[in-house]
């Protein structure tokens, strides 16, 4: 096979992979925090809600809305989100010895907390029934 045919074939197939619509991961290109950079700000307008995932188990205790804590690889970063539900049920994440981002129940869709950087140690909690918190182990 000819240099110019090798050539026409490349050409050809870069032109039908820029056609085909594949594009770089919007999580890659749109997470704006990583860590303790993270600290106190929002998920969704960081990036950071693009490819997280739940870890462990949701936290569901003596009664009101289950706390599932999550997290983004790409950004280093941990969230908790709490179910729909009455306003007055509450969770946090907490960071040992530092901060706590809580967020309040919604009645029309789950909620979720501010972000606090992986490198810290931190934890899920939630609001029991009797006032006093449920909380998950520390990571």
């Amino acid at each position: 096979m000819g240099i110019t045919r090798r050539w026409m074939i490349a050409a050809a197939a870069a032109l039908a992979f820029i056609g085909s619509g594949v594009t770089v991961p919007a999580a890659d290109a749109a997470a704006s925090c990583r860590g303790y950079a993270c600290d106190g700000k929002n998920p969704h307008t960081t990036g950071c809600d693009q490819g997280a995932k739940n870890l462990g188990a949701p936290i569901r205790g003596g009664g009101g809305p289950a706390v599932q804590l999550r997290t983004s690889a790409h950004c280093s970063a941990a969230w908790v989100i709490i179910e729909k539900g009455n306003h007055d049920w509450r969770g946090w994440i907490q960071i040992r010895g530092g901060a706590l981002y809580d967020v309040n129940a919604k009645p029309s869709r789950p909620a979720y907390s501010l972000m606090v950087g992986t490198s810290h140690a931190y934890r899920a909690c939630k609001q029991d029934s009797d006032g006093g918190p449920i909380c998950g182990g520390w990571h």
